[in-house]
């Protein structure tokens, strides 16, 4: 068979790969929006919704893709004569796509608009109007992008820090006085790169967290509950204009990984995140103790750094986990020998539960190989692993019980 033949018969062939999706996305641009604050009064807001027929959310609708999908975003703006735009904060598009108007374009009343990209690397991003983006991010026209791994996995990245669940806390302010008609209906002149809009100094009485604050937070069940050792993914996201200082229990352990949707060179285990307008953070939790506790918000003045509010979500870590509909101790087991010179015995008793597999990772908690039950021929109390193809250091064997993550120890091999 000569060459082109072959080469023609090879570009036949399929590539085994992660598929690849086209996603479609409807979202409509509303002016007439209204939302219930904590304290029992109803403003008028601006907003994003999926249909007609639905009141428009603050934040929006969460958009949540996969790695190297195709995105395409139909935006309908019935907004009354404003015009409206989605800006894709963060993501890398082309400037057509961008959103900011004057250096693409707007949609006016009763048009459709359309924006295609394709998703870039996994991480946390967000979306918002850029039309007197001032006024209509604070009337509540903005959303969270979520790009997770090619595969959909609850993974960082490829290569990345497995984890079991997965966290998002928008942060956001309202203040009142800016959702008056006087400020929210201003005139709007396609033709000016400035709207000269008499506005009042923000100044305000609410604090959010995923459109939520005070008592609706625990409505909403806006709250961490975790267990022992499992490893979640929190995503902190800033869409207000104050700063914010998130403090986290010492005992989660929390470890920023990422920042604006690319990893960090050197990750950073601190219990104190301050979070910036427009910033994104992805943090690591790994809970080291059985405890009740919150995490703090501290919403603070960029220019004075005056304190302006707080909130508070309950931080809930328990010392036991479910099976099925039974609730038993913490699992554990034994690596021996350890040290080891490649040949480990994981032993433990499945008289409670069923083995799903043995996960190994890096000290950094990066996922290294997932092996199931089945390729490890195990009994009811023991497993040969076999690390001679691993180069000396330490590392994280974790036993998966009935899909739960358990205790990890660490192995040394030498």
């Amino acid at each position: 068979m000569s060459w082109s033949k072959i080469f023609t018969f090879l570009l036949l062939i399929p590539f085994a790969a992660a598929a690849q999706d086209d996603v479609d996305v409807f979202l409509i641009a509303r002016n007439t929006g209204a939302k219930e604050l904590a304290n029992g009064d109803t403003i008028r807001v601006f907003g994003f919704a999926e249909s007609l027929g639905e009141q428009p959310g603050v934040p929006g609708p969460t958009i949540t893709i996969n790695e190297g999908d195709s995105v395409h975003i139909d935006v309908w703006n019935v907004s009354q004569g404003a015009p409206h735009t989605i800006h894709l904060h963060g993501l890398d598009v082309n400037q057509e796509n961008d959103g900011v108007p004057h250096l693409s374009w707007d949609i006016p009343h009763m048009e459709h608009g359309f924006y295609n990209f394709k998703a870039p690397h996994p991480g946390t991003y967000l979306y918002h109007c850029h039309v007197a983006s001032t006024i209509h991010v604070q009337a509540g026209m903005y959303g969270l992008i979520i790009v997770k791994p090619s595969d959909g996995s609850n993974t960082t990245w490829e290569g990345g820090y497995e984890y079991t669940s997965d966290y998002s806390y928008f942060l956001s302010e309202i203040d009142t006085t800016w959702h008056t008609d006087e400020v929210l209906l201003h005139a709007h002149d396609t033709t000016m790169t400035v709207h000269p809009v008499s506005i009042p100094v923000f100044d305000p009485q609410f604090f959010l967290i995923n459109g939520f604050s005070d008592q609706q937070l625990e409505e909403e069940q806006v709250a961490y509950n975790s267990t022992v050792n499992q490893v979640d993914h929190i995503r902190l996201t800033n869409i207000g204009y104050c700063g914010t200082r998130v403090i986290f229990p010492a005992q989660l352990n929390a470890e920023i990984i990422s920042s604006d949707g690319r990893p960090l060179s050197t990750t950073e285990v601190t219990d104190t995140v301050y979070i910036y307008p427009g910033e994104r953070y992805d943090i690591l939790s790994q809970p080291d103790a059985q405890f009740n506790g919150t995490i703090q918000f501290e919403y603070f003045d960029l220019n004075t750094l005056a304190l302006k509010g707080t909130q508070s979500i309950p931080a809930e870590v328990s010392g036991f986990f479910s099976v099925g509909e039974q609730t038993i101790d913490p699992f554990s087991f034994s690596l021996v020998p350890n040290p080891t010179n490649g040949i480990v015995s994981v032993g433990f008793d499945l008289a409670q539960a069923q083995l799903v597999g043995i996960r190994i990772s890096d000290v950094m908690g990066r996922l290294l190989e997932n092996l199931p039950a089945q390729k490890l021929g195990h009994g009811s109390h023991s497993i040969l692993l076999d690390l001679q193809n691993y180069s000396t250091g330490a590392y994280l064997i974790t036993v998966l019980l009935d899909g739960v993550s358990t205790n990890s120890e660490i192995v040394i091999l030498d």
